[in-house]
């Protein structure tokens, strides 16, 4: 059967800390839901935010090319793309949706029914963005792309709104256990790389619309082993291929004029 999760995508400046207030010790969905009959009223935004965090964390962990990945990550990234949305934030409409989502809410746990109920998670998707706002977007977790097996990861996601779609990627540092959305388009604050850029294709216009093709360097080669090689989607245009190792700073590596070969411009090192 085909599973779709639905993601409330944005890229907000929160903390990668763990917790969520005194919810925050809870790291299964299940432990949480059975502390319910101890939560306050005034509890309920952190209560419900974090058994919404711990549930997508959950459904993503079920998901074949997502199974490496160790739960605190997905714990993690699931904070960092469905930031909080505090009921005192709302305007009165987002309110009164919350007070209505609560209340079916509160009836499901009450009576111990959160196994796989479809109503339960759609009032806990309106609790936690009840107005639809700064982050109801989709993402269908079995579409979500693995351009580097296990460490790079790129998510389409569609605004149900504006029906825009946006890319956004993940890395994960497999060695810390942390990770980093990040932007492949590198910053106009990196002078180095522009530069470059500029003296061998001016007119060159980055396109945000198609993944890239992403691989790793050279195992073998200590010096290149750690750096992601990005070529944007290819097409019978100007093209670059340059690397990372950071996702901060880049190096261009190739160009290739339209009609043209692939000419490596990435300075021999010394």
């Amino acid at each position: 059967m085909k599973r779709n999760i639905t993601i409330l995508f944005a890229l907000l400046s929160i903390s990668f800390a763990f917790g969520q207030g005194k919810y925050g010790k809870y790291l299964n969905s299940k432990k949480l839901a059975l502390t319910y009959k101890s939560v306050k009223p005034a509890e309920k935004d952190d209560y419900y935010q974090q058994y919404y965090w711990l549930v997508k964390a959950e459904q993503l962990k079920t998901f074949p090319h997502l199974k490496d990945i160790k739960p605190v990550v997905l714990y993690n990234f699931v904070k960092k793309v469905n930031p909080q949305n505090p009921t005192k934030k709302l305007d009165d409409r987002g309110k009164e949706l919350r007070k209505t989502a609560e209340l079916s809410l509160d009836q499901y746990f009450k009576n111990k029914n959160f196994q796989n109920n479809q109503v339960l998670l759609y009032n806990l998707e309106t609790y936690v963005d009840p107005s639809q706002g700064e982050y109801f977007t989709k993402v269908d977790a079995e579409k979500i792309k693995e351009l580097v097996p296990k460490e790079f990861f790129g998510f389409a996601s569609l605004n149900k709104k504006t029906m825009e779609e946006t890319n956004y990627y993940l890395w994960v540092d497999k060695k810390k256990d942390e990770f980093k959305i990040v932007d492949i388009v590198p910053s106009e604050k990196d002078k180095k790389f522009y530069a470059s850029l500029k003296q061998y294709l001016p007119k060159y216009k980055f396109e945000r619309k198609y993944m890239p093709t992403v691989k790793k360097g050279t195992k073998a080669d200590k010096t290149d082993k750690d750096f992601f090689y990005i070529m944007p989607f290819e097409r019978n245009v100007d093209n670059i291929e340059y690397k990372t190792d950071d996702f901060e700073t880049f190096t261009l590596s190739q160009i290739k004029r339209e009609g043209g070969e692939w000419i490596g411009v990435e300075k021999p090192k010394k």
